[in-house]
């Protein structure tokens, strides 16, 4: 079992050496394994990070069980993700929608964003719930928070968590991954109707940490771009790419 599990977890660009705890009747049937699997103690003692499955899905820890988890994202918009909660044999259960998880009311869109925005080997996940305005002034977010790893099954909360000030701008249409600042912290690109027509891209860039900052003028202006319902801004789709290779 063991060793399938390895199978589905290859290094992130930035390697990083996690410690996961698990069953000792997994290492007694395994036995002592090489550096990267689990001896006889029942510890993993270089265990590796995410890895994408394929462009829109990413393999992971989300809740620090020592499983890997399924996390889909159909066209990295943030919009239709569902996650598939790890096994200890190394299979993933039924698909549960973030929105349902995130417990998005009648009307509510509900859009995430996941990475390891610390760069610290854990999971986190950046959530923006919205009811959708019906005229040309926008509406304000329900919920919008910035949520470091680990997070739990049943709701996706965080002891972490704490306000992103994405939803005080405008509606987020759409949260995706981005590599701004050309470093080792995924940053965010947030697809935004401030009302009256506009679109915009905005952007926060994540810091170590701290994971993605507040909204800054010379960062918006030097990776943000402004646009139109008619003619919307140009929206990264190669995020996960950045910061994690495929699994093997």
């Amino acid at each position: 079992m063991l060793r399938k599990r390895t199978r589905l977890i290859a290094a992130p660009i930035a390697a990083v050496a996690l410690t996961l705890t698990i069953a000792g009747y997994q290492a007694s049937a395994s036995g002592s394994s090489p550096s990267g699997g689990a001896d006889r103690s029942g510890r993993v003692s270089e265990a590796t990070g995410p890895c994408l499955a394929d462009a829109t899905t990413l393999i992971g820890d989300l809740d620090a069980d020592g499983h890997p988890d399924k996390i889909s994202n159909p066209g990295h918009t943030g919009t239709k993700m569902t996650i598939q909660w790890g096994a200890a044999d190394g299979s993933f259960g039924e698909k549960h929608a973030v929105s349902a998880l995130l417990g998005a009311k009648k009307g509510e869109v509900a859009t995430a964003a996941v990475a390891d925005f610390r760069n610290d080997g854990t999971l986190d996940m950046v959530v923006n719930i919205v009811e959708p305005a019906d005229g040309d002034d926008a509406s304000t977010a329900r919920l919008a928070e910035y949520r470091p790893g680990p997070l739990a099954r049943t709701d996706l909360s965080s002891a972490d968590a704490r306000h992103s000030d994405i939803g005080d701008q405008g509606e987020a249409q759409q949260l995706r991954i981005a590599n701004y600042g050309d470093d080792p912290y995924p940053d965010l690109a947030i697809l935004n109707n401030p009302g009256d027509g506009q679109l915009d891209r905005d952007v926060r860039l994540s810091t170590a940490g701290s994971g993605p900052g507040d909204y800054d003028y010379a960062t918006q202006v030097k990776y943000g771009e402004f646009g139109s319902t008619a003619e919307p801004p140009a929206m990264p789709g190669d995020g996960w790419k950045h910061f994690y290779k495929p699994c093997s």
